[in-house]
């Protein structure tokens, strides 16, 4: 008996003749922290989820709830593909699999190019938070240090990404638990130091007060920015090739990853919003020079305050070195599928790394971040740089959210569930939306404003990377149609079934 080959998703191990990354060397905590420093935890609750108070004030824990439903039912999404589709190519590989094989590479081709920007974002970071400890009065010192602290994160991250995948694995378990320890921590102390202030009202829409933004409209708009905080949660599915099991690891990987974070970050807006006022809370994020919580560090611990700078800048660390590996995972799944050059598909024979991908993608981060903190300043720079990779990716997640119910109503019906295939996926589509909008500028929401130069540049570059990526794409159909078939095809094969009718 022979399955019909319309409703069988394509399985192919694509390349296995080829030396390929190092199999199996990831386990769950691994690959779920490579996930959890993507999404930088520590800097996502300090920065992130902070601006969300302009507009939520004391709701703002709510908001954060709000964006945590809307980020686990994508999670969900992704987690449910995952199960039967393991390839470094990730997100492409589920889109292309599922909707087509060129929708599937325009992911692929956006996919690195939104974490290309998150390199020089968190250098500059970086380099600007230790520019400002060591040289708050500015001139060329000031210039001195952030270059040298950039250059240094980003020489860090290339060695745990290019001495082999579970070195940055290793690193991104360590420094996650560290970071998110101390966080967890303050905002234990701010709420016992909050005493009667504490309350459950901060979790409802009473306490969202900023004028034009009262009760839910203020919680919405100040869940965009806890959305924003979520991404990175991904990244631990180009990983699938390198970690053990992927099929069962990877889901949990994304799901739990998400969960995790979201509840973290629950626990650091109760607390901050409890320990500062909700009252006040619409004026948090010009509290201290715009470094709201290293002024409550400063008020709870004293000098004190530098343990919380060394977790910023851990923070930031962290991020790069997972957004790294997702990344040039990625462009290694299009070398090695032929949608790139063969050239980016090279696996170090020693240390099991895309090394020559690696060798690129920090290349033109070490070029982007010099360039933009020299042409601006650090804090401009990495304004633009955060404003490009938040606009890249939210189509991304959009577009893979709605792949899951077209994968299972096309080749999975049997298994098909109405929540977890359709009304979840769906859901968390749409709650994408105005996060988008917020985030490209675009004035459709009340809260979403149209963005000042330079910050204006990103829908510009998002666009023409897209507008190429469909060019390469058309070209790609027409003469190496093949090589768009390889990138969406699973290399870790589910066994068929053979039935007894078939034996001899």
């Amino acid at each position: 008996m022979t399955a019909n080959p319309e409703l069988v998703a394509p399985q192919t191990a694509a390349g296995a003749e080829e030396p390929g990354l190092a199999k199996g060397v990831i386990s769950l905590p691994g690959v779920m922290f490579v996930a959890i420093a993507t999404m930088a935890p520590g800097a996502g609750a300090a920065y992130a989820i902070s601006t969300g108070a302009s507009f939520g004030a004391g709701a703002l824990p709510l908001s954060v709830v709000f964006a945590l439903v809307g980020s686990l039912l994508v999670a969900t999404a992704i987690g449910q593909m995952a199960k039967h589709i393991s390839s470094a190519g990730g997100l492409a590989s589920y889109v292309g699999t599922s909707i087509h094989t060129g929708a599937g590479f325009i992911v692929a081709w956006a996919y690195p190019f939104l974490y290309l920007f998150a390199m020089p974002y968190l250098a500059l970071v970086f380099g600007n938070l230790l520019a400002t400890t060591l040289a708050p009065d500015g001139g060329a010192a000031f210039n001195a240090v952030w270059t040298v602290g950039a250059l240094a994160c980003l020489l860090a991250a290339f060695a745990t990404n290019y001495f082999g995948v579970e070195i940055g694995v290793r690193f991104g378990l360590i420094l996650g638990l560290f970071e998110i320890g101390v966080l967890v921590v303050m905002s234990v102390w701010m709420i016992i130091a909050a005493g009667d202030a504490n309350s459950l009202s901060l979790f409802t829409p009473h306490q969202a007060t900023v004028p034009g933004f009262e009760g839910m409209g203020g919680v919405v708009a100040a869940s965009v920015y806890g959305f924003l905080a979520f991404i990175g949660f991904e990244a631990a599915a180009p990983m699938a090739e390198e970690t053990k099991n992927p099929r069962r690891t990877v889901p949990r990987a994304v799901v739990l990853s998400c969960l995790l974070i979201g509840l973290f970050y629950v626990l650091t807006s109760y607390a901050s919003s409890v320990y500062f006022g909700p009252a006040k809370m619409a004026e948090f994020m010009s509290y201290n020079g715009g470094n709201a919580w290293i002024g409550l560090a400063t008020t709870l611990w004293g000098n004190g305050w530098i343990l919380l700078l060394v977790v910023l800048l851990i923070s930031s660390f962290a991020c790069m070195n997972g957004a790294a590996l997702a990344a040039t995972r990625s462009i290694w799944a299009m070398g090695r599928s032929g949608t790139l050059p063969r050239f980016f598909g090279y696996v170090h024979p020693r240390w099991r790394s895309p090394s020559k991908s690696i060798l690129v993608f920090f290349g033109l981060g070490t070029v982007l971040t010099l360039v933009g903190g020299y042409t601006w300043d650090p804090v401009t720079a990495y304004a633009v740089f955060g404003t490009v990779l938040t606009v890249c990716v939210l189509p991304i997640y959009f577009v893979t959210a709605l792949a899951c119910p077209v994968y299972f109503l096309r080749y999975r019906r049997g298994e098909f569930n109405v929540f977890l295939h359709l009304i979840a996926p769906v859901l968390g589509a749409i709650l994408l939306i105005p996060a988008f909008f917020a985030g490209a500028g675009i004035p459709v929401f009340s809260f979403a404003s149209a963005l000042s130069y330079p910050l204006s540049l990103a829908g510009p570059i998002v666009g023409a990377w897209y507008v190429i990526g469909f060019g390469v794409m058309v070209y790609l159909m027409k003469r190496r149609n093949d090589s768009l078939d390889r990138l969406a095809e699973s290399v870790d094969p589910e066994p068929t079934p053979v039935l007894a009718a078939e034996v001899g």
